[in-house]
């Protein structure tokens, strides 16, 4: 773990900076011990939920639940809360046979049985009726419009439903502020069209930026998909710099999400007044391939225009050929304007890749955007270079490496180290603006 903060065991860090570098801020971010069980938690926020009246007092033994859950991309503990969830249901008098656990994987590949199990543990998966959504199906239930002119379609489990439960996780997002609130419903169990529509729209509108919720149209539009699905209650983890739990809210899905929020903002937030001549950030705590972007964005929104961020990766996994063809089509298309390239596709609403996957198209255009502006280096013994070169990052396979070869290039550096670097939320002066 150690190694993703760019630290040793004994608190020195791994590699040494240039005595002409100029460090501006090393963000520190100082977990709290976890003074709460998880159980002790979802208790807490069940029967004192925001902005609304507990569980046991909104549902009815009679009723139909459906339980619409983060898949296993996400790093919500499934097993924990549903256990949980579906114990406390009982006690209110509703049967596990009057329960659809909905896996709210938006346009992401549907989950194997294998995957189920693994996630949820051997018992839920035999004892409960778990859904798994295809964003493309035609028995999906038209549920209102977007802003955008798209009409939403919902899982009918979803619609079907007397009374529903979203469960997800709040974390920061590059475009939504933050994850967890209605994103379980959208894109968790909507339709393609209107998740694509809906991204190709608001992806980077004002606003539409890491750690902001207000004001921010990704956002709106997403908590307006949660009120025609009419998602009746939430349940979302909260997370401390170490990515353990340190809060659960519930309630209201608007009022608790915002609650979330900003528990996390105040968690994961650090003022930045000047932005420097080169970042280093680690990539914490993202290992998978396609989330390499996620890093990058805190990392670039610290950094000037034309600067070099420098990407720690000490493990990386799931780099897939189709992804990295993604990227071979996308930067070939563009040529020498990927920027252009990608806000061409979002002024015309066409993808540059038709009907990918859109957690692909969300990587990519966040890569080409972001490293429009500066330049970036991936540091990774698990990356080979030819991998790096394919999604636009050159590559060193040492920090002292990489921090030698940037210092050549700007001998008087200004620098930020960012070692939680997935996880940290900007607070700058000027948002970064790509129209």
């Amino acid at each position: 773990m150690e190694q993703h903060f760019l630290m040793k065991k004994d608190g020195t860090t791994t590699f040494q900076l240039p005595d002409v570098w100029r460090v501006l801020k090393k963000v520190e971010l100082k977990s709290e011990s976890v003074k709460k069980s998880l159980e002790e938690m979802l208790i807490d926020a069940i029967e004192s939920p925001i902005g609304c009246g507990p569980l046991a007092q909104l549902i009815k033994p009679t009723y139909k639940i459906a339980v619409i859950i983060d898949d296993h991309t996400r790093p919500t503990p499934q097993k924990e809360f549903l256990t949980f969830l579906l114990d406390y249901l009982e006690r209110c008098g509703v049967s596990r046979n009057q329960v659809d656990v909905v896996i709210a994987g938006g346009t992401h590949r549907l989950m194997t049985e294998e995957e189920i199990e693994s996630t949820f543990g051997q018992r839920l998966s035999k004892e409960v009726r778990f859904r798994t959504h295809d964003c493309r199906s035609s028995e999906l239930v038209p549920v209102g419009t977007l802003q955008s002119g798209s009409e939403v379609k919902i899982s009918p489990f979803v619609t079907r439903a007397d009374f529903r439960i979203g469960v997800g996780s709040i974390m920061p997002h590059p475009m939504c502020g933050f994850g967890g609130g209605a994103k379980v419903v959208f894109p968790g169990v909507a339709n393609y069209e209107a998740i694509r529509d809906h991204h190709c729209a608001f992806m980077i509108a004002k606003g539409s930026t890491l750690g902001n919720i207000k004001g921010n149209l990704f956002h709106k539009e997403i908590c307006r998909a949660g009120r025609l699905a009419k998602l009746d209650f939430l349940i979302n983890a909260v997370y401390n710099s170490d990515e353990k739990v340190k809060a659960v809210v519930a309630g209201d899905f608007e009022k608790a999400q915002a609650t979330g929020a900003e528990m996390s903002l105040n968690e994961l937030g650090v003022k930045f007044d000047e932005l420097a001549d080169v970042t280093i950030a680690s990539a914490f705590p993202y290992t998978a391939g396609t989330q390499l972007s996620k890093p990058l964005i805190p990392a670039t929104m610290v950094t000037r225009e034309g600067g070099t961020v420098i990407l720690y990766a000490a493990s990386v996994h799931g780099i897939s050929e189709p992804f990295l063809e993604a990227f071979d089509f996308a930067f070939a298309k563009a040529k020498d304007d990927r920027r252009g390239c990608v806000l061409d596709s979002l002024r015309n609403g066409k993808l540059i890749i038709q009907d990918a996957p859109l957690d692909f198209i969300g990587a990519l255009y966040m890569t080409m955007l972001y490293q429009s502006r500066v330049k970036a280096i991936l540091v990774s013994k698990d990356v080979e270079p030819k991998q790096a070169a394919r999604l636009g990052f050159s590559h060193v396979s040492d920090l002292d490496t990489a921090i030698e070869m940037v210092s050549r290039e700007i001998p008087n550096a200004t620098v930020n180290i960012l070692p939680v670097g997935g996880l940290v939320v900007p607070i700058v002066k000027e948002p970064i603006s790509f129209w």
